[in-house]
Parts: C-alpha cells; structure tokens; sequence
C-alpha cells in the first residue's frame, strides 16, 4: 500500500510538472516564433550591429527563463540562434554582401561613367551603423560616396532628403554636388559645416549670425597695439622669445654631436642683440656693422640674451689675447667676453656628473681635458672665467644660476627699454621674422584647438594645473606655462573683440548649433545617412555635431578619409578622432580603399613606407596599375639651386613636353620668394584669382602653379616640384607646427616626432601622376630628404655641375659631417673641415684624405701620413689622445 502511494504520488507529480512544461512550451514558443520571424526580416538587409543589440536586450530576459533541451524544435531553434548570434551575423552579412554585389554588377559599373572596383562596391554595399573607410590618396574616394548615394537612392529607394553629404569646403562641396546633384540627377544636398550649422543658428534666431573669421587679425593687432600698453605682458613676450623660442632636447639623448648639430640647425640661433642692432644699422645705411649675429646653441642663445636685455655689453667669441704656447691648438676664443668688465664667460656641455655621454670616449676625454686646458690658461694669464653648463638648462635654472653668477663677480644688472626691443624686432620687423610669424601660426592654431574643444576662459587653470603636475621637465614647465600665459591674454582680446562686434567666430558656430540639436531646440530632416567627406580632419566640435545629429536621427555614419593625409591640425583637426573613431562613435566596420589611379606603384611604395615610420596611423597596402622608375627624384645642388631648379622643369619638358601640368609646392607661403628672387629672372609671378601662376620665360607656355602644400591637398598634376627641402626651423620639417603645448588642447597627442608634418610631405610627393622632383641642397638638407636616401635607397643627384660630396667620408669628430676642402680666407691655403662648421671645427691639412682614408685601429679616427726620424708612417688625427701609428708598406687605404 505504501509502495502504491508513493508511485501514485510520482505520478502525479511528473504529471502536474508535465502539465506546467506545457503550459510554459505554449507561452514560449509564440515568442520563439517572434524572434526567429524577426530575425528573418533583419537578415534580408545588412544586419548591423545597432540590430543586434537591440534584439539580445528585447529577448534577454527570455532567454535566461527558455526551456533549454526541449522537445519543441521552435525553443531549441531559439536558443540555439540567440547563444550564438553574433557568429550567425557575421556569416549572414558576408552573404548579404555576396548577394547584393552579384544582383548589382551592373549598376556599379556604370558610376558616373565609370566602373567601382571591387573595394568600392563593398564599401558602399555594407551598411553598418557606423561606417569608416580608409581612402588611400587617388583612390577614387569621390566617387564611392556618388556611388553610394545613388545605390541608396536607385537600389535601397531612401529619399534623397533623409541623406545628409557634408564636406570642409566650399569648393568640395560644390565638387560633390555638380557630380551627384547634376550630373547624375540625384537631388541630395552637399553642404560644408559652416553651412549646417549657420542654417540651424539662424533658424533658432530667426536672423543670420554674424561670423568672424578674424582670429589671425585679431591675434596681429594684439602685438602690434594692445601689448604696448601691458609692461609686464609685453616682458613676457620678449622673454618667451629671448629664452623660450627654441626648444632643448637633453644632450644625453643624443647619440653624437652630429645629431646635436643638426638638430640646432633646425633652431633660431640669431640673438635679440643682432635683430635689434641689424635694423638700426641697417637704417642707419652702416654697411660694417654686424649682417646677424648667431651663436652656436640653444643655450648660447640663452645667455646671449640674457646678457643684452640687462645691459650687459658683450662680445662673442672675441679672440683670446694671449697666444697659446701649445702648437696643436687654435687661437682660443672664449664663448663671451663681457666688455665693461673684462670678464670671460664658457658654457660647457656637460652633465651633473661632469661626463659627455654623447661623444665618444676619445672625444669626451679632448673635451674634459679642453675644459682644464682653459681653466689653467686664464690662471696662467691671471684673466677671470666664469662658467656655465649644460645641465643647468635640462634642470631649468640656467638663468638663475647665471644671473647670480654674474653678481655675484660685481656684474651689475640693468635691465634695457623693453618697448624700444619690442617695437624695433616684433613691430618694425615683423614680416621679416620668421619666428614671429610661426608663433602667430601657433597661438592661431591653439586657440581654434581650445575653443574646438567647448572650452572657456575657465579652461586654462585647468591646462595650467596639468602642466605644474605633468610636465618633468622643468625647462619645458617653465616654457608652456610662459607660453600659455601669453596665450590666454590673447585669447581674452578675441574673446571680447567678438562681443564689441556682435560676433561669433566658426568654433564658436559649430559648438551652438551641436547645442541645439541636443536640446532639440530646431528642426532638421530626420536623415538616415549621414556621409562625411575628408573625415581625417574633424575637429573636435564636428565631430559633436555630426554625434548630436546622428544621436537626434538613429541615422547610419559614413566617413570616409585618409589618416595619411591628415594635415590640418592648424584649422582645428584631431587626427585621434579618426583613428580611434569606434571609441567616440561605437562598434565600426571599417574599410579600405587602396587601388590608387593616381600614382604609379613605385611611388605609392615609397610614400607609404615613408609615412608609416609613425606606426600610429592605419596600415594600407596601396596598389597602382602604372610602373614608371624612379618617381621620386632628388635634385640636390650646393649653391646653384636655380639651375637644380630649371634641370627638373628640363627634364619635366623632356618628357611630357609643353601642355603638361606643373605644380611647385613650397612648405610656407614665403617659399615663393625663392623662385621670384632667382637672378636669372627666368621666372615671373602672376595671380590669376586664387591661383599663383609662374610663367617660364624659356618656355611660356608651359602650366606651372605655385602652393603651398596645404592648399596642394585634394589636388593633382602630370609632375610636382617641391622646393624649401632645408634642415631650418621654417624648412620641411617646420619644426615649430609640432610644439608640445598643442598636446593639451588635443584629445590624445602623438609623440612621433614630426608626425603630422610627416604627413604633409607624404601628401606633396602624392599630388604627381608622374614624378615628383625634390630640390634639396646637398649640405643641411631636409630630414626627410636624408630618410629618403639612407633608409628608401633613392639617389641623391647633384645636378648644377658642382662637386658632389655625398660620397666623401664623414667627420670623425662628431659623426654625421662631411669632411671637404675649404680655403683659409687669412692664408689662401686649402684645408680639410666640416660641413658641420661652426658647430664641428675638425680640420685637417692633409687634402688627400678626401679621396683616400687610413682609418685608426685603435680610436678609429683618421690617420695622417707623417715623417718621422726612421722615415714615413701613419699617425693618428686623434694624437696625442691616441698615439697609434702604422707602417706605410703595411697600409691599405679605404677609399
């Protein structure tokens, strides 16, 4: 009886349980159902990832609740689906894709005339949320958007008003509209930023905003008005340029005293003393007095200053007046001499621990040792030397320690009329000083980045907090914070010059049209797409509005650019906001474009390797139809650069002849002076609207145009000649574009060195069909230029029938220098130096080692042949610091 009850009760319970499973399979399976109709539907279109998460949430809860292991095929069916949606998404969308390419063939190969190649048609076909695809220079970027608009419009029948196409400019815009609004017959609007968002502010106004685009005006007006009535803002100035100009790197993060050089030769080593003194004589018609005084450092430059705006009357390495009894010596000259006071002042490299890691061993021992040799010379001669070092600069105390120096040896302190500098060098002179025309060119383009960014004048104790808790070094502390100071004064002038005249400037458009979209406060299309031309320049408030807009529509993005041509960080653009675009935007399909019809595949080779030296940028493999040798040819020349110049439109003419297109591209507007200035006055200059035409006397009808390589992007010619190709702080690289106070108004700074001015030249030498020319002088050339030949193997010609001295060996002194034959000017007597002179005083009299060299084995220095009491041998350049010597029977010279 009792077995009978306990089955009875099993029974009942499998029963009842039975009965629920039932009555939950009944609940469930209409909703299983739902789920895999809805997933049908999805699956007839690009399921995007948008989709997906939409429908994980809507059937979350059900799944954690879903009978698994049922015996309902509809719930297994489910569960199945759901659990592994996202590798089924993945295998539907590649069929979607193959479908729609396969059903489309034909209309993608007639675009506007013209055939997508494979790249371009999935770039258009796959329609996720967020779309950014990677445009190699000349691939053709143009017409992949015309492509997929009228793939929306034609095959996917979306409504030419819910597509959003916006572009930079206005010529761009234009451009895209003549091609799809006219000449394809799609009615979808192309508007620049500046037109979407004058459209929404005026419509909330109900008037039209009156937008200034006067910060560089205003920016010059404050220099040359507004600080003369500011002391202290105006010291400032004239001590950021006097001290703060230049920016040091440590010495110990150089591998030789080459690298120190050439880095120095991209400095402003001029002093306050000869900008100041060069124009009163120049006034004055005084042709004996100094054509420009530059020192040999940074730090020099420093102490130079220094010296001047306190009064204190100095001369730079004035001859020592005491021969030295030393015969392998030169005629001493101490770094200063102070006039009033008869006093010597040497600044000597070296570190805290009195070491000179940066030379070599035999050249920090001849250095450690020329620094007792001095110190025992003025003792000898009962003159006074004081001495400054490297080391104080690194740690930021330069100026204190000398100053204190100085008084400390009853050198008096009297600080010179500091509006008479300013109104001689920055109001006089401002056109002709580069410096000053770069940091305008800098405090520009930090002002558009900040006020890009939403900021206030709030904003700067912030930036400045950052720097005092940041920044290491405390030389660099000091300069950002000077820096910033000067700006934010500035950036207070704009601000209020804006409010006097009513007017908003173009960040300041974007930032209250972004606002008001998100408050909802106007009406706009309920857009579906939203294509985005060139996105490798967004700034930070565009890059808001088009969030706020696609936040307001749930419409899809497209971008599309090329983080290779990235060159606008002066205007406001973040190359970080295209290279980390999923983590401002979300999940992202990105996509490449990389069949260029531009440039032949040599070219597209060597531009790419070069600018992908920065590895922070996207990796592309570009290909090209066209093969054409040597496509990048460097044209170097050592006095004569008209003639290298002519030789590349010689050689442009040899081949393409007359009708062919010519674009000369310069770094800086002023690079045109170079060409207008030539003595054979061969060329002439001639505007033709905004087009800066060179007419060739030799050849006139020739089509050669002036740019700069900014205004070149976007652009093409059968050939380009890039010119400005100097190792200089103006040159390519323009070494003050990069200046790392612009770090803290971006979102994430690139450390690469040079990264965007990288860029910049990957875009000149893209602009050809041909051949891009490269005018470098063969001395203190660009270095990129110098990559160009060490690292990518393309030749160096020197085309002017001057002496080559590519192949002549390097200075063994400081490393990177080319020994060749000088004249003594006093003597007449040839000799061997440095190109790196002043900087590199190697010389040697042996004229043979040019063409012929005995390398040390022990220092591995130079040897030269000598007679001794036995007869000739080999001594080393390096004695007495190496006393090695070699038989002459047992040499064998390296040529």
């Amino acid at each position: 009886m009792e077995i009978f009850l306990l089955v009875f009760t099993i029974l009942i319970g499998y029963l009842f349980i039975s009965l629920i499973k039932k009555k939950r399979l009944k609940k469930q399976i209409p909703i299983a159902l739902s789920f895999l109709q809805e997933i049908e539907n999805r699956k007839k279109e690009y399921f995007t990832d948008t989709s997906r998460k939409e429908i994980m949430m809507k059937y979350k809860v059900f799944y954690e609740s879903c009978i698994k292991n049922s015996s309902s095929n509809t719930l297994n069916q489910f569960n199945q689906v759901y659990s592994h949606l996202d590798k089924r998404i993945v295998k539907w969308n590649k069929e979607y894709v193959q479908r729609e390419l396969k059903q489309n063939d034909s209309f993608f190969s007639n675009i506007d005339g013209k055939s997508l190649d494979d790249q371009q048609r999935k770039a258009v076909v796959i329609d996720e949320s967020n779309n950014l695809i990677l445009a190699g220079a000349g691939s053709g970027k143009t017409l992949t958007i015309a492509g997929k608009v009228k793939y929306l419009v034609e095959q996917k029948k979306v409504s030419p008003d819910e597509i959003l196409l916006l572009t930079y400019t206005k010529k761009a815009a234009t451009e895209m509209e003549d091609r799809i609004k006219i000449k394809m017959n799609i009615p979808v609007e192309s508007m620049t930023f500046h037109k979407l968002g004058l459209r929404m502010i005026t419509q909330k106004r109900e008037q039209h905003p009156n937008v200034s685009d006067q910060l560089r005006k205003n920016i010059l007006d404050f220099f040359e008005r507004e600080i003369l009535t500011n002391p202290i803002l105006m010291g400032k100035v004239i001590h950021f340029f006097s001290y703060y100009i230049n920016v040091p790197q440590d010495y110990e993060d150089y591998d030789n005293l080459g690298d120190l050089y050439t880095h120095q030769k991209t400095t402003s080593l001029e002093t306050i003393k000869s900008k100041f003194e060069k124009d009163i004589n120049a006034l004055k018609q005084d042709k004996f007095t100094i054509a420009g005084e530059e020192v040999k450092s940074i730090e020099e430059v420093i102490i130079a200053n220094f010296l001047y705006l306190n009064g204190i009357e100095y001369e730079y390495e004035k001859i020592y007046p005491y021969p030295s009894p030393d015969p392998y010596r030169k005629r001493y000259q101490p770094d200063f001499y102070l006039l009033e006071y008869d006093i010597y002042l040497e600044h000597f490299g070296i570190s805290e621990n009195n070491r000179t890691p940066w030379l070599s061993s035999i050249e920090e021992d001849k250095y450690l040792e020329g620094m007792k040799w001095k110190r025992e010379f003025h003792a000898s001669n009962q003159t006074k030397l004081l001495e400054t070092y490297s080391y104080y600069n690194k740690n930021g105390v330069l100026l204190y320690k000398l100053e204190s120096l100085l008084k400390k040896n009853g050198v008096k302190i009297q600080p010179r009329n500091l509006q008479d500098i300013y109104k001689q060098i920055y109001i006089t002179q401002k056109e002709k000083d580069r410096d000053f025309g770069e940091i305008i060119k800098l405090i520009q383009t930090f002002i558009g980045l900040f006020k890009s960014m939403g900021n206030t004048a709030d904003d700067f104790k912030g930036i400045r907090s950052e720097i005092l808790k940041n920044e290491a070094h405390l030389f660099m502390k000091d300069r950002n914070l000077l820096l910033l100071s000067i700006i934010e004064s500035i950036f207070t002038y704009y601000q209020a010059e804006l409010k006097v005249s009513e007017a908003i400037d173009f960040a300041d458009m974007i930032n209250e049209a972004t606002s008001l979209i998100e408050q909802n406060q106007v009406k706009h299309p309920m857009y579906k797409y939203i294509i985005v031309d060139e996105y490798q320049d967004i700034s930070f408030s565009r890059f808001k509005l088009i969030k706020a807009l696609r936040d307001r529509t749930q419409a899809k993005i497209m971008c599309v650019g090329d983080d290779w041509q990235s060159i606008y960080r002066f205007a406001g653009s973040d190359l970080q906001l295209f290279i980390d675009f999923e983590r401002f935007f979300g999940f992202t399909k990105q996509l490449k474009i990389e069949k260029t019809y531009r440039n032949s595949q040599d070219l597209v080779n060597t531009a790419g390797s070069f600018v992908m030296e920065n590895k922070n940028q996207f990796k592309k493999r570009l290909t090209s139809p066209k093969f054409l040798e040597q496509p990048i040819v460097i044209y170097g020349f050592d006095k004569n650069f008209s003639l290298a110049f002519e030789k590349a439109l010689q050689d442009i003419l040899n081949h393409h002849g007359e009708n062919s297109t010519v674009l000369i591209l310069g770094r800086n507007n002023y690079d045109l002076n170079r060409i207008e200035q030539l003595e054979n006055h061969l060329f002439t200059t001639r505007q033709i609207e905004t087009k800066t035409i060179i007419q060739y006397k030799k050849h006139p009808k020739m089509a050669i145009e002036f740019l700069t390589v900014h205004r070149s992007k976007g652009l093409e010619a059968d050939n380009v000649i890039v010119i400005n190709l100097e190792n200089k702080t103006s040159g390519f690289p323009n070494k003050i574009s990069d200046d790392s106070i612009l770090s803290y108004v971006l979102t994430d700074s690139d450390d690469f060195p040079f990264a965007e001015e990288r860029r910049l030249f990957y875009v000149a030498i893209t602009r050809t069909r041909n051949k891009s020319y490269l005018i470098a002088p063969q001395q203190n050339s660009s270095i990129f230029v110098e990559e160009l030949v060490k690292e990518l193997r393309i030749p160096f010609q020197v085309v002017t029938n001057e002496e080559s001295i590519r192949q002549y060996p390097k200075c063994s002194h400081c490393k990177t220098g080319t020994l060749i034959i000088r004249e003594n000017k006093t003597s007449n007597q040839n000799f061997i130096g440095c190109t790196n002179f002043p900087n590199c005083t190697q010389s040697f009299k042996d004229l043979t080692l040019i063409k012929d060299q005995v390398i040390c084995p022990n220092c591995k220095g130079y040897m030269h042949r000598r007679k001794g009491k036995y007869g000739s041998f080999y001594g080393c350049s390096n004695y007495p610091y190496c006393t090695s010597t070699l038989k002459v029977e047992l040499v064998t010279s390296t040529p």
